[in-house]
């Protein structure tokens, strides 16, 4: 394969992710909106997250990892990941009778904690850890819009709270595993994410799973860090 089409072809996956989150925002855009049309925007920005994880594999794949793709990456990611599902969140919250002022506060503090965590993820050294350092945006916003799901766009304004905590997350130091070690978690893990499933699925049924388990990678990074903390102190009292 030439270097030039194996530099096209995660391109393509990142563009057509790009695409799918301005067509989220097209969508949201018309004064009278129905519930399909949240549907929609939010089943196009879950698209939008398969084919970003899609260029990533990709471009390591194919060896084509360069720095225009990083930058075109971070792009596409900020518009489906970050301004289409704010404006979805705007829109959700004020037709359940949020007040403009607290949805339109609730919807920036979403996108610019995004925007941090892509500008800070752009200037990690290249050989980053098994670690995320904040919760990725991809992640946050699919826990949001999964959770509307669940709800049937039957929110409240507690739904700002756990917006605001979301969007904490991204910025924060915690850590959150890379799902490509995934099999190398311990069997503990795995009887956690198994659990937790089958709770959610007696809670809410099939359509309440993705929230649940979007849920559960949220509260990983601080529940992680309280272990190794808590870890460290045990070991320092010992010694």
């Amino acid at each position: 394969m030439s270097k030039h089409l194996t530099v096209i072809i995660p391109s393509t996956a990142t563009i057509s992710s790009l695409m799918l989150g301005i067509l989220a925002i097209i969508v949201l855009s018309d004064t009278d909106l129905e519930s399909s049309r949240f549907f929609i925007a939010g089943s196009l920005i879950i698209l939008g997250s398969i084919l970003d994880v899609l260029d990533g594999q990709l471009a390591k794949r194919l060896n084509s990892v360069s720095n225009m793709g990083k930058e075109l990456d971070s792009l596409a990611d900020m518009v489906t990941f970050g301004v289409a599902p704010t404006i979805l969140l705007y829109h959700l919250l004020l037709v359940v009778g949020v007040a403009k002022h607290i949805a339109i506060l609730a919807s920036l503090a979403f996108v610019l904690a995004g925007a941090l965590r892509l500008a800070r993820f752009n200037t990690l050294p290249s050989d980053r850890s098994a670690y995320f350092e904040g919760m990725p945006i991809p992640m946050a916003s699919l826990l949001l819009i999964t959770g509307s799901f669940w709800q049937h766009w039957i929110i409240n304004i507690w739904w700002t709270v756990v917006i605001l905590v979301v969007s904490y997350l991204m910025i924060s130091p915690f850590r959150y595993v890379k799902f490509a070690h995934a099999p190398n978690f311990p069997p503990i893990v795995w009887g956690i994410i198994m659990t937790n499933a089958l709770l959610w699925w007696i809670i809410g049924g099939w359509y309440a799973l993705p929230f649940g388990m979007f849920a559960l990678y949220g509260l990983s990074g601080p529940v992680f860090s309280m272990f190794n903390v808590t870890c460290r102190k045990l070991q320092n009292i010992k010694t």
